[in-house]
This record gives C-alpha cells, sequence and structure tokens, in this order.
C-alpha cells in the first residue's frame, strides 16, 4: 500500500468516526423526548407506531433541547404562518 492509498484510507476512516459520533450524539437525544406536546401538553405514547409516525420532534443542538409537537400543534402553527404572509 503506497502513500497516497494509506492517507485515502485514514481520510475515509476520520470521516466515518465523526459520523458515528455525531449519530450517537443525536440517538442520546431521544433518550430526552418529552412525554407529552410541548405546546398543548397532549400526552404522547412512545409504543404507538402512528403517533410517532405523525408528530414532529425538534432538535436544538445548541442548546441540547428536544421538544415534540402533535399534529394539531403543527396545523395551527402553519395556519398561523400563511395567515402572516
Amino acid at each position: 500500500m503506497n502513500r497516497q492509498q494509506r492517507r485515502a484510507r485514514e481520510k475515509m476512516m476520520k470521516k466515518a468516526s465523526q459520523e458515528e459520533k455525531a449519530l450517537a450524539e443525536k440517538i442520546s437525544l431521544f433518550d430526552h423526548l418529552p412525554e407529552a406536546c410541548s405546546a398543548c401538553t397532549e400526552p404522547f405514547d412512545r409504543k404507538n407506531r402512528q403517533m410517532a409516525m405523525e408528530w414532529t420532534v425538534t432538535v436544538r443542538e445548541e442548546e441540547q433541547a428536544v421538544r415534540l409537537f402533535c399534529p394539531q400543534c403543527i396545523n395551527k402553527t402553519k395556519e398561523v404562518l400563511e395567515n402572516d404572509r
């Protein structure tokens, strides 16, 4: 293996390592997932697949804040934003 191939392999390994760390950090944030909607406090069932597909999760990495929003709150927010335009 020549120098160019070694450097390319090291670069690829370093990038893969950084991606794994970033993914691990994001997965660890889901441990902080709230039990209810952050806006209206409607309860969230983690075991309900339909709820998991419909509800929206937002993550602010700067603050390490995880917020959860129900579909009704998301629709209300979209309506308000559309009316402001």
